[in-house]
């Protein structure tokens, strides 16, 4: 509150009770649920959306977040985020773009500057179209509601980049989550991370990772269908379904993909038509049934090992080039349930894998 210099703490839902919280920041009032592309906007704390309110960004718009920032969506609440494809690929003037309020050129790709878009249990229908969210902790921490019917999932993420978190690109607890040409790179820990269980369904997505700014403990793609507490007893909770479609998981590890399940609680997973980076000399998984890829009830169709032939995956640039080898690779079924690529490129005919169609890179 610029006025009177006080710092609001928001009061959140928990269990149905009102409880004050050492989050700073306070809910939007309703004539600040739209945001224009008329001016950038910069958020101090968060930002919350309230129970049966709906924050829409639109298409251009450009929000930057102080350190320890972010966007929350509570209990009913929901955010729609209206981006549209660019034609200036550099310039991205239709996409909606989050990221830090240090604009010094120095700071464009340092990690951590604010904190995540946290989407709360309860929070529904939140759809996240072309936007570009970079250099949070985590670019998206979506909690709850796996069991989301299919017309009203928790979250629906398209055509959208996310680069630079310096935990996770996008973290699901307990939910559900569909995606479809979504670019995921350079994340201190996974750039998706599907844990205590949950529903995904990926489409001609690129999740990768080549952070090269610490050890990285994490691979790129991490499941799992618990949670340890301090003592290390686990709490379990089915992962339904996580499927993996068309996609590329890749990055500078041997191993870029963990497959972590306690038997207490359904499993459930399946890739196709996908590029998974996974190389294992020492046979640290030899034996473990989760990695047995000629198993056609979890796999069909995958490469373990094939030059994705990024553009400079350093740079955040995954378009892919002509000597990929997962050109023309992709489920036509599939293809055509999601017949453009991030850039607007038909792929019905020869998909690749990923969220790009492959280009001739210039020299």
């Amino acid at each position: 509150d610029g006025t009177t210099g006080i710092i609001e703490t928001l009061t959140l839902d928990s269990n149905g009770e009102q409880v004050e919280t050492e989050i700073q920041g306070r809910y939007l009032e309703d004539d600040e649920l739209i945001f224009t592309n008329e001016k950038p906007y910069v958020i101090y704390g968060y930002a919350a959306v309230g129970a049966n309110k709906t924050l829409n960004i639109d298409a251009g718009a450009r929000v930057h977040f102080h350190a320890n920032s972010g966007l929350i969506v509570t209990n009913q609440g929901s955010l729609h985020v209206n981006g549209l494809l660019s034609s200036d690929q550099e310039l991205l003037e239709n996409e909606v773009i989050f990221e830090g309020d240090r604009l010094e050129p120095g700071f464009s790709d340092v990690p951590g500057q604010w904190g995540t878009i946290w989407l709360f249990e309860g929070s529904i229908d939140n759809i996240i179209n072309y936007a570009t969210i970079k250099n949070a902790t985590v670019g998206i921490l979506s909690d709850g509601d796996q069991n989301a019917m299919t017309t009203d999932n928790k979250l629906t993420i398209a055509n959208t980049q996310i680069y630079n978190s310096s935990n996770f690109g996008i973290l699901g607890r307990a939910t559900s989550i569909i995606g479809e040409n979504l670019v995921i790179n350079n994340s201190g820990q996974s750039s998706f991370a599907g844990t205590i269980g949950g529903k995904y369904n990926f489409t001609h997505c690129t999740i990768a990772n080549y952070w090269n700014n610490s050890f990285r403990q994490f691979p790129s793609l991490l499941l799992n269908n618990f949670v340890l507490d301090e003592d290390s007893n686990a709490t379990v909770n089915d992962l339904s379904e996580a499927n993996f479609t068309n996609c590329i998981i890749y990055g500078n590890e041997n191993i870029e993909m963990l497959l972590d399940d306690l038997e207490e609680a359904a499993f459930n997973f399946n890739f196709a038509n996908s590029l998974i980076r996974f190389n294992d000399p020492n046979g640290n998984f030899d034996g473990n049934l989760n990695y047995d890829f000629e198993n056609t009830v979890f796999y069909q169709n995958i490469l373990t090992e094939g030059n994705p032939d990024f553009k400079d995956p350093s740079e955040n640039q995954l378009i892919i080039g002509q000597e990929s080898a997962v050109e023309g690779l992709g489920n036509l079924s599939a293809a055509a349930l999601v017949p453009l690529d991030i850039l607007g490129v038909s792929r019905v005919s020869t998909p690749d894998l990923g969220a790009y169609q492959s280009i001739i890179f210039e020299d």
